[in-house]
């Protein structure tokens, strides 16, 4: 680890990548205590994608073998996030040397390989952050205080979903997010991973879940679609809380869609991400005539950002550079990571106990 004056960064992956590039950039514009983000390098598929990072975000070195990233001593912090099947063996190949990692959701393809990643991590002594950026939205972290204090009571139900119009016209292909063996699943894993860790975050992780998959649209231009469009998902979880988890790709009308709600005995809150700047809470216990739902702004409530205040409305973005933020402040002050890996291998299971409850018809224990 250099200085603290400065973070030296390098990236794989340049699709979801651009938006993890322009947050890390931005880290010491709201966060003035921690070290500038130097860009070092970045590893793509392609020459073609290497030159387009190297335009837009000036990177001094790019490459098509991300082992040039892990072999260079002038980074400090690498970003993880190629398509799904690359994950694994990125992973193992990065928790061989010192850097800190950030690493996109899913953690992994399968179930065994998330165990792999976090065995071979605790024996090496090595952690990493996972990419969970809805934990960083101010609405939720105070819906999640909320919940933890006993504002709801015993909690009842919940439900959580994520839409989008991501691929509604059958002749947009999938590209690998088709295939089964490159993608894992489909919204399951992608769309679902956030919302899955979202309902483990505020609510409490499953133990048992009873899933149903679609794929809507069985043939796009790529060829054969072996990947599901939604999923249906009812979990059961400790002391009687039960609820879903929805996500589909093919949502008219969606753009960004992720809602959440809690039901508890003394009150109900809710968020959606159309709306992130506001939580809606409903408390049993104000009189009857005042028991609807109750707008709260959070805006920009970061007690630890410098800029631009909490009466700013926040957008995604926004909600990135606080994650990455987390990262590097973890990384130089030597803190543990939240999310973690462990919190990545808790999603896979839950994914894990989805696909089997699906093949089988039938409820499927997590873990």
């Amino acid at each position: 680890m250099t200085g603290q004056d400065r973070f030296r960064l390098g990236i794989i992956g340049f699709g979801i990548g651009k938006i993890y590039a322009a947050s890390f950039l931005n880290v010491k514009t709201y966060y003035p205590r921690l070290p500038a983000v130097e860009l070092v390098g970045i590893a793509t598929s392609s020459e073609a994608s290497a030159r387009a990072a190297v335009e837009h975000f000036g990177f001094p070195f790019a490459t098509t073998d991300y082992r040039e990233l892990l072999q260079r001593d002038d980074i400090d912090g690498l970003v993880i996030a190629p398509p799904n099947y690359l994950h694994y063996p990125m992973l193992l190949d990065a928790l061989q040397t010192d850097k800190a990692i950030y690493i996109d959701k899913p953690l992994t393809n399968t179930l065994e390989e998330a165990r792999e990643v976090v065995r071979l991590a605790r024996e090496r002594g090595r952690n990493a952050q996972m990419i969970f950026e809805m934990r960083f939205n101010p609405a939720l972290q105070y819906a999640r205080e909320l919940i933890q204090s006993g504002r709801l009571g015993q909690l009842y139900t919940f439900r959580a979903r994520y839409y989008r119009s991501s691929y509604t016209d059958p002749n947009k292909s999938l590209r690998w997010k088709a295939s089964a063996e490159k993608s894992g699943t489909g919204v399951l894993g992608d769309l679902g991973a956030h919302v899955i860790d979202l309902v483990s975050w505020l609510v409490g992780q499953p133990e048992e879940v009873c899933a149903q998959l679609r794929t809507f649209i069985p043939q796009r231009p790529q060829g054969p679609v072996e990947t599901d469009d939604h999923f249906i998902l009812q979990a059961n979880l400790p002391g009687g809380v039960f609820g879903t988890i929805e996500a589909g790709r093919l949502i008219t009308g969606a753009q960004n869609g992720i809602q959440v709600e809690v039901y508890g005995s003394e009150g109900s809150l809710r968020w959606d991400l159309e709306d992130p700047n506001h939580l809606y809470l409903a408390d049993r216990r104000m009189p009857e005539a005042e028991r609807g739902w109750l707008k709260i702004p959070t805006m920009q409530r970061y007690p630890d950002a410098a800029l631009p205040g909490g009466d700013v409305p926040a957008g995604m973005v926004r909600f990135h550079i606080a994650s990455a933020a987390a990262f590097i402040r973890s990384t130089v002050e030597g803190q543990p990571y939240e999310p973690d890996l462990i919190q990545g291998l808790r999603v896979q299971e839950v994914i894990d106990a989805a696909c089997r409850s699906a093949a089988e018809k039938a409820w499927a224990r997590v873990g």
